[in-house]
């Protein structure tokens, strides 16, 4: 399970990234961590990325080259420079928030080839490969503009790729994208609810969410007010009273089903708390 609801500053994201584009002529895009484009600056793709992305067959490679990227660009947890299935070069770099990757930035579709002619013979070799699926209808004979890409050479692509690196540090120290940390603390709560008689560690909730112990901890005292133990805690024992008031299940039981394996110390947690023994709280709270 994973959250991935972000909250976006556009006006501050697409100021960014136009001035990134102003500078390198280069697309840059912002994805999600479930791969969902969320925000482009051209917002429009190169001519001949627009007839891939126009017919099913070639935007479904699109999105498997994207897709194959940001896992290597995950597991490595750091920017990559790569080919797409067309041979234009990308680069994919995270947004790592409190060691959890939040989503990714990518600049694309430009072409590290020596010319324009190159480029274009190469291009017009991966649209063949698709036909008739992508239809040569949708590119006149006489046209040649779909072919026409961004040439870079090698030392431009990695001076770009280290200004997206930066540029990364800058979107989370700005906090032009951050993730919604009350919808996690939502889904937080419906787990440890559902899960309430197991054991319910730190790191398994780590695990469970994919988040750091940090972002764990720094969540559940911004929107909780109480450290994650402590909440856990507080919902185990708010159980406890409904089960006590509404069933007949002997106390031993109700300490298993919120989680407390040992009877004595449920006992002693929950007279402190609720100010009264378990017995006498069902007594005091049933007719």
């Amino acid at each position: 399970m994973q959250n991935t609801a972000l909250n976006l500053n556009q006006t501050l994201l697409l100021e960014l990234m136009q001035d990134f584009y102003i500078l390198t002529g280069i697309r840059i895009v912002i994805f999600d961590s479930t791969y969902h484009e969320i925000l482009a600056w051209p917002a429009s793709h190169c001519p001949f990325c627009q007839l891939m992305h126009d017919h099913e067959l070639t935007r479904a490679k699109c999105a498997e080259s994207d897709a194959k990227s940001f896992q290597r660009c995950k597991q490595k947890s750091e920017l990559e420079i790569y080919h797409c299935h067309a041979g234009l070069v990308e680069a994919t770099a995270p947004l790592i928030d409190n060691d959890m990757i939040i989503g990714y930035i990518m600049f694309g579709q430009i072409s590290d080839l020596s010319c324009e002619q190159e480029s274009a013979e190469m291009l017009k070799a991966v649209l063949a490969c698709y036909q008739p699926d992508v239809s040569g209808r949708d590119v006149p004979e006489s046209d040649d503009t779909i072919f026409r890409v961004t040439h870079k050479t090698s030392q431009q692509i990695l001076a770009a790729a280290k200004i997206l690196e930066a540029c990364t540090s800058y979107v989370l120290l700005k906090d032009m994208i951050t993730l919604q940390r009350r919808n996690f603390i939502t889904n937080l709560n419906t787990f440890l609810l559902e899960h309430l008689s197991e054991d319910l560690s730190i790191e398994r909730l780590m695990n469970e969410f994919h988040v750091s112990r940090n972002k764990l901890y720094d969540s559940a005292n911004e929107y909780l007010g109480i450290g994650i133990a402590e909440h856990i805690k507080a919902l185990r024992m708010k159980e406890a009273r409904r089960l006590l008031k509404e069933t007949d299940l002997a106390i031993q039981e109700i300490a298993d089903k919120v989680g407390f394996n040992d009877y004595n110390y449920f006992c002693r947690t929950f007279k402190k708390e609720a100010g009264m023994p378990a017995k006498q709280y069902r007594k005091h709270h049933r007719p």
